[in-house]
Formats: C-alpha cells, structure tokens, sequence
C-alpha cells in the first residue's frame, strides 16, 4: 500500500560507458487529478443544462486538468558529443507529435557536482530531485519537479551519476593541479602582472595638473 503513495522518479532506459538516458512519465496519481477535474466540468456542464454555457464548462475542467498533469520528461548525458539535453513534453505534444515544450542543453564537462537537494512545501511536505551543479555554480534539476517521501531513490541514483561522470577523479586532477600551482607561487613568486601597475610619469603629471585644477577652483 505504501509502495502506491510513493511518486516514481526517473527511471535508466538506457546506459553504457558514452551514454546514458533517463526517462520519466506522469505518476497515476497525475492521471487521477486529470480525470477528477475533467469529471468535475463535465458536472458543472450537465448540472448547468445549457447549450452555450456547459461546452465552455467541460472545456476549462479539461484545460484545468491539463494543466495539472506532470510531464513527460527525458534526460540525455553524451561523453561523445560533451552533452546534456533535457527534453519536456506534454500531452498535447505527444497525441498531436508537437515540438518539445520545453528543451534545455549544456555542457557535461561543465558539471563540477551531483547532489540531492530538497524543498520544503507548506501543508505538504518536503520533495527531493536530484540536480547537476555546473563549475559558474548554476544547478540543474533532473525534473521539473520533485517527489515526496523516501529519498532512497534519488541518493542511489545521484551516487550512479557522480560515479558515471568521473567527478571523484576529475576533482582529484584539479586538486593536484592547484597544489602544483600553489607550490610554483611559493618558490618563485607571483607571476609578473600581479603587483601594482606603474601608471607612468605623463600619467602621474597629469593626474598632479588635474588635482591643482581642483584645488584652484575651491579656492575661487
């Protein structure tokens, strides 16, 4: 029974050493709100008997219901191509073969991190989603939107994630990358262009002429 209330989150269709792609699909629970509110206009349609307004009553309960429903989403992560697509479609994308409604791209070696956040929702509790944080500290969420109860889920899968990415070694790279640079300050200095800049002596003139200036027009 507790197995039904938990929303499914993003499930691996497919995965190798280049690849891999994520999928999700609308929980039944998405289904139930969008039959429920269509139902609701079909009601209010019948209830009204009247030929003009219970069309316009069935059709905003079908557009409420519509609106309500989660998406389908996708995400795709490409070593070769240096590649994260992620893909939103609705259910009017996928019955009439629309455009995606929503299509975001970026670059997989930017991603520095993978962690599991989480988000505090008044009377309805805390969700979780896992999400990419990119070296300029932008982060990205798998899905749109989180899911609630247990995070077993999204720690397994963050962990799956970290590990196909290669961060552990990507991080201890930059770490010997830093300390190599730290020790070559120590031993010979900062490199030249890090002191202050001499300005020069036609600077400094003119910086002089343009203070006297001043000071005569105060004393005027």
């Amino acid at each position: 029974m507790l197995s039904l209330l938990k929303t499914p989150y993003m499930v691996v269709g497919h995965r190798d050493d280049t690849s891999m792609t994520m999928t999700r699909s609308p929980p039944w629970r998405s289904w139930l709100v969008f039959v429920l509110i269509t139902l609701a206009g079909l009601y209010c349609a019948y209830e009204s008997r009247s030929w003009n307004l219970g069309p316009i009553y069935f059709a905003c309960g079908v557009m409420l219901g519509y609106v309500s429903m989660d998406k389908w989403e996708e995400v795709k992560l490409d070593k070769a191509k240096n590649k994260v697509t992620m893909v939103n479609r609705t259910l009017l994308d996928i019955l009439f073969n629309l455009q995606p409604s929503r299509c975001v791209a970026s670059t997989l070696s930017e991603i520095v991190d993978v962690r599991v956040d989480s988000e505090l929702l008044r009377y309805a509790g805390t969700t979780y989603n896992v999400v990419l944080v990119y070296d300029t500290g932008y982060s990205l969420g798998l899905t749109g939107n989180g899911t609630y109860g247990n995070k077993d889920v999204q720690d397994v899968l963050a962990k799956d994630l970290y590990k196909w990415l290669n961060l552990a070694e990507r991080h201890k790279i930059l770490e010997k990358l830093n300390a190599t640079i730290a020790e070559k300050i120590a031993r010979d200095g900062p490199p030249p262009g890090s002191a202050d800049v001499d300005i020069g002596p036609a600077a400094k003139s003119g910086a002089k002429g343009d203070a006297g200036a001043r000071t005569k027009r105060r004393k005027k």
